[in-house]
């Protein structure tokens, strides 16, 4: 029998990290429709204050606090300020498309701050909490660049130039296991999930109607790409408490393409 208090989260706290927009505004309506109370971040204050008060009739649990994740020091005053949660996104992100021969140390350092030093820091602050309190849950937000490489063919005119993207979310997966094996004893579970292509306002011009979405989706098996939704079952899963016995995975939603 299925027992639906296993998928609740009522009582439950949460911060996602870039969580005011694309799959990120996605996964934070996700965990406020289970009941929980979201604390969503980007250094984009105003944008923030924005995203709130859009939702805040629908969604009262929501709030804000801005903070440049980069930013160590930062990062230290956010948790100082939010307090203790139990759910912890990492969801911000950010790509940069350059020939290897070419990349700068300059940008490959912000894709791997961003990308995988963030993350690693936020789990610092509030891992600790989580275990102590026998109950966490910390979601990475990975990709299927985080388990394969891009077949530059797939992508006319852009090509798949991405070292420090694949690079940081290759070590995001690492991060993953390494914070699993650490904290499992505890109560915590972590966990990534891997979107294969979906739409977001980051790549509306890519996959825009035209040679690139067309490419991309013929190689899928299902014939196209994700859809709006498709991730928040993943992502609720992971954070329930109905998945207390998996952890260090990563969960792979691609419509197959992964499986060629």
């Amino acid at each position: 029998m299925i027992n639906l208090k296993d998928f609740e989260l009522t009582g439950r706290r949460a911060l996602v990290t870039g969580g005011g927009d694309g799959l990120g505004r996605e996964f934070t309506e996700a965990l406020l429709d289970a009941g929980a109370s979201v604390v969503i971040t980007s250094r984009r204050k105003e944008f923030l204050e924005d995203v709130v008060r859009e939702l805040k009739e629908k969604y009262p649990l929501i709030s804000a606090n801005a903070c440049d994740i980069t930013d160590r020091n930062d990062v230290d005053r956010l948790a100082e300020e939010i307090g203790e949660i139990d759910i912890l996104v990492n969801n911000a992100g950010l790509s940069h498309r350059q020939p290897w021969q070419e990349e700068q140390s300059k940008d490959w350092q912000r894709i791997m701050v961003l990308n995988l030093e963030s993350p690693f820091w936020l789990a610092q602050k509030f891992m600790p909490g989580m275990m102590e309190r026998f109950w966490g849950r910390i979601i990475n937000i990975s990709s299927i660049n985080g388990i394969q490489v891009s077949d530059p063919q797939l992508l006319p005119g852009i090509g798949g130039d991405m070292p420090s993207y694949f690079a940081s979310k290759h070590a995001l997966l690492g991060l993953t296991k390494y914070l699993a094996a650490a904290s499992g004893e505890h109560g915590v579970t972590v966990n990534s999930i891997c979107p294969g292509p979906f739409f977001s306002p980051a790549n509306s011009v890519a996959f825009a109607p035209g040679p690139v979405l067309d490419a991309v989706s013929g190689v899928i098996p299902m014939r196209r790409i994700g859809r709006q939704g498709e991730l928040r079952t993943a992502l609720l899963f992971l954070a329930a408490p109905a998945s207390s016995f998996i952890t260090g995975q990563a969960i792979i939603v691609d419509g197959g393409v992964t499986i060629w």
